[in-house]
């Protein structure tokens, strides 16, 4: 055993935890700086308690200090139930490279790995936060906010789903809908006449009292009845229709289900949002809506001591770039070791904020100007948003937009010919 890897602090237990699914490794370094077993924990309420009951009584009162490469999930709620346990979260990607100096070819294993984190939280712990959970309404916030976010991307996957079999069999629904496939009456009504024959062997009055049903009206139904009437089947193969009108009723029913979902994450975010102590401040910020901020406040949490200033958080959203310089050669791309739903929170905000403050509008026509393709624009945006809100948030203030254009206009920016141009604009369309 290397002896380097058995120092700790005195008056520490230092643990290396590799997480799995069932069985985590664990690589245990002991107060008397002696002493280090190798070891496995079960993912068991029984075994993790028995395991800190077991470290307690040998060391009374001897804080427990662990380096995970995780900063949420089953495990580490377990832990910090124990008051004596202060957890460091290790970037995957940190121990990645760090296992990569210590052995060249790479080789890995859930108890080398469980080591490993012991020596990096031993050698970097001053450069290192330890795990400070905010509280409980916030924790819930953020979980509901990247469940939604899923919920959409799966509805997502089988509006897509759904539109392609329409294509090959029914392709007459596509042109009852001005919007996308997951409206309810669309929906309803694939489950009830799933192809085009049924639909129009029902008499029209019936099909007209199922729109008035879902609050359709007016011109739009007889006009929908009327294309319906002069539908001709793109195909009346029974195979394709048969499986096509399964598979459309398959994806109909499961987005009917992910609708009622998703309005239950709705009503919760609304529910904790509006409670929240940091509501104001979101509440404040042009264009953002319930889903957004939700996501913004999981973004930046409670704890204000998290970020030391706006650099961290562009950094750790992955909206800072990263630029490689050697001798003559530089080099900026994207930032790929992040968190890619933080990232997405901040970019898809900017893109929610140009329709609604002026100077985020002027600013992205700026850099259109200069060249930017629309997406380099946004993430530029989004570094800019990302200074404004944290100072918001670090001051516990709600964002003034006035008082932005103020500050722009007394250091005299290359932005103001866009506002004014912007203004000007504005003037002529009213």
């Amino acid at each position: 055993m290397n002896s380097q890897s058995e120092i700790t602090a005195s008056g520490e237990i230092v643990v290396g935890i590799d997480w799995a699914d069932q069985e985590h490794a664990l690589y245990t370094v002991y107060p008397d700086r002696r002493r280090a077993t190798q070891g496995i924990l079960e993912q068991t309420p029984e075994a993790i308690d028995a395991w800190m009951a077991g470290l307690q009584e040998q060391f009374p009162e001897v804080p427990v200090i662990v380096a995970i490469e995780r900063s949420n999930g089953a495990l580490v709620a377990a832990l910090l139930k124990f008051p004596q346990v202060i957890i460091y979260p290790v970037n995957p990607t940190q121990l990645h490279n760090y296992r990569k100096s210590q052995k060249q070819s790479g080789a890995k294993n859930d108890p080398s790995d469980a080591r490993l984190l012991c020596q990096y939280l031993r050698n970097y712990r001053e450069q290192m936060r330890p795990l400070k959970p905010d509280d409980v309404g916030t924790r819930e916030l953020a979980l509901l906010a990247e469940q939604r976010r899923g919920a959409v991307d799966q509805r997502t996957a089988f509006v897509l789903e759904l539109k392609e079999v329409l294509k090959q069999y029914f392709p007459v629904v596509l042109q009852l809908v001005h919007t996308d496939l997951c409206v309810h009456f669309i929906l309803q009504l694939i489950l009830k006449w799933p192809t085009l024959a049924q639909l129009q062997k029902v008499h029209p009055q019936k099909v007209r009292s199922f729109f008035y049903a879902h609050n359709l009206r007016g011109d739009l139904v007889e006009h929908r009845l009327t294309i319906i009437a002069d539908a001709r089947p793109l195909t009346e193969d029974p195979a394709l229709v048969n499986a096509g009108r399964l598979r459309a009723q398959k994806c109909a029913r499961l987005i009917l289900a992910l609708n009622q979902t998703i309005r239950e994450y709705d009503a919760r975010l609304k529910e904790l949002l509006e409670s929240h102590a940091d509501y104001e401040i979101v509440k404040s910020l042009p264009g953002s809506a319930l889903q957004m901020q939700s996501r913004i406040i999981a973004a930046l949490g409670t704890d204000r001591e998290r970020y030391q200033n706006s650099v961290e958080v562009q950094c750790v959203s992955g909206i800072a770039p990263v630029t490689i310089q050697s001798g003559r050669s530089k080099t900026v791309h994207h930032r790929f070791a992040c968190s890619k739903f933080l990232k997405q929170t901040f970019h898809e905000y900017a893109s929610l904020s140009i329709t609604k403050s002026r100077w985020a509008r002027a600013y992205y026509s700026m850099q259109r100007d200069h060249g930017k393709s629309a997406q380099t624009a946004k993430r530029a945006l989004a570094f800019k948003w990302i200074r404004i809100i944290f100072r918001c948030w670090k001051d516990r203030v709600p964002y003034d937009e006035e008082r932005y254009i103020a500050s722009i206009t007394r250091s005299n920016s290359p932005l103001l010919a866009y506002l004014e141009q912007d203004v000007v604009q504005s003037s002529t369309v009213v």
